[in-house]
């Protein structure tokens, strides 16, 4: 019982914390969405937050999303710290789901230095992992940064290193379904991208 008054306080303040910094279109209930692993119920619908591709194309977060499953994680070109690990694991998800593309599956790396990370930095990034079809590389405009932070876990304080290593699945619905653990195994995330 006291657990549960403590976590209805957390929410209480973490929703207020949410609307005080302006969410935008994403909804409060994004605030309760787990950092350490799980499923996040209810699924969380994501906006349309603009978005350039490496290939120099823009989108929004929303249309990307729909119609595949997708695991999307944070990184930036210039990393040389946890950005590699995650390229290593999202290349063998690459290789252990067979051509994911095809299947419906996407892989994306969303950057957490839009400044920087051109659509040729992005570009040199995926190929440095030998990304295939179906995986992409994306930056938010800087002033998207604060939904990003809210949404996977960036640090939103302009600290590139303190980002979140989790990987976030979102279904064909383009809703937020789950989030691993730290650095997931590439097995472990071909399991949930086959059941999102």
């Amino acid at each position: 019982m006291r657990d549960e008054a403590l976590n209805k306080g957390r929410r209480r303040l973490l929703g207020g914390a949410l609307a005080s910094i302006g969410a935008g279109s994403v909804r409060a209930q994004s605030a309760l969405i787990p950092y350490h692993g799980g499923r996040i119920s209810p699924p969380v619908p994501l906006p349309a937050l603009p978005l350039q591709l490496a290939d120099g194309s823009r989108t929004d977060l929303a249309t990307l999303m729909r119609g595949r499953a997708t695991a999307l994680n944070l990184m930036f070109t210039g990393c040389t710290t946890t950005c590699p690990i995650q390229g290593v694991v999202f290349q063998r998800v690459q290789t252990l789901l067979r051509n994911p593309a095809a299947r419906g599956i996407q892989l994306v790396s969303l950057s957490i230095n839009p400044l920087e990370d051109t659509p040729a930095a992005m570009s040199a990034w995926l190929a440095r992992f030998q990304a295939g079809p179906g995986w992409l590389a994306a930056r938010p405009a800087p002033e998207g940064m604060d939904t990003v932070a809210r949404l996977f876990g960036a640090s939103g304080n302009g600290a590139l290193t303190d980002h979140a290593t989790e990987v976030s699945i979102v279904n064909a619905r383009a809703m937020l379904v789950w989030r691993s653990y730290a650095l997931p195994s590439p097995e472990s995330l071909a399991d949930m991208l086959n059941q999102a």
